[in-house]
């Protein structure tokens, strides 16, 4: 007998994703690549979202989302979690709040707490650093442009900024350090005219480098293909458990998508 794509067994590490507007855009691609070196059904967990802050409520036009600390999906985990494998875990778009005016003290708190989340369920979890290469060959004029575009709100310097990035990433470094967790650098040629987002041409090869952290011995032979359609997948295809439209509570039952395969994505 055939099973129902819900009660497929699911023998890959459970998979969590949290991160803002990279993760969101190439969600797709990610997936395609993790089902091919991983070869059956996967269990996904993502917080993420474009504009998305790891502590508090973040709004882009009329869709506002809770911060990554506070949502839903640190009481979604299975209670039998870490009993057949690790789960593999993703911390990236680190910066947001940087542009939303936060501290580097009250950012890395907020790292914290989910890093220890994860660790509660032994996790093996991997660490974006900023962008602090792009950033330093930013011009003031492109910093403005970026800044009143993304974040009109926000009346920081780019001095200010690269200071702050730097001392937030510094501090990432000393921290997973101390946890054991896997951090990467993110090089200047990953970025094009924008300085926060992946380069389009490069974002095939850099996923793989972040994802190589979790030893997934097949990743390097992928084929996977980038397609300029991935950008709106996460948009129309995966409702979160909890959001705001034109100021109004929803809810979402998860997961937001079961695949043909089994593949299950749960988001909040």
């Amino acid at each position: 007998m055939t099973a129902a794509p819900g009660e497929i067994s699911h023998t890959s590490p459970p998979i969590i994703l949290l991160g803002a507007s990279n993760l969101t855009r190439d969600f797709p691609l990610i997936l395609r690549l993790l089902q091919s070196s991983l070869k059956s059904p996967l269990d996904i967990y993502t917080a993420m979202g474009h504009g998305r802050s790891y502590g508090n409520w973040s709004r882009v036009l009329y869709r506002a989302l809770p911060g990554i600390t506070r949502c839903q999906l640190w009481d979604a985990f299975p209670t039998a979690l870490t009993e057949k494998s690790t789960p593999r875990a993703l911390l990236t778009d680190i910066g947001n709040d940087l542009i939303y005016g936060q501290s580097t003290d009250t950012i890395l708190g907020w790292v914290e707490h989910c890093i220890k989340q994860l660790k509660e369920h032994q996790a093996q979890i991997t660490i974006t650093l900023l962008p602090e290469a792009s950033l330093a060959q930013l011009s003031s004029w492109r910093f403005e442009l970026t800044r009143r575009l993304f974040f009109p709100s926000n009346p920081a310097t780019l001095a200010d900024l690269k200071i702050k990035v730097r001392d937030l990433n510094q501090s990432l470094i000393k921290l997973a350090d101390q946890d054991k967790i896997s951090v990467v650098t993110a090089p200047r040629d990953w970025y094009g005219f924008d300085p926060i987002h992946y380069r389009y041409s490069q974002r095939v090869n850099l996923w793989k480098t972040i994802l190589s952290h979790w030893d997934l011995p097949e990743l390097n032979a992928m084929t996977a293909r980038n397609h300029w359609f991935d950008s709106f997948y996460s948009i129309t295809r995966l409702t979160p458990s909890t959001r705001r439209r034109w100021g109004k509570l929803k809810e979402k039952p998860q997961p937001a998508r079961i695949l043909r395969e089994g593949t299950r994505i749960s988001v909040f």
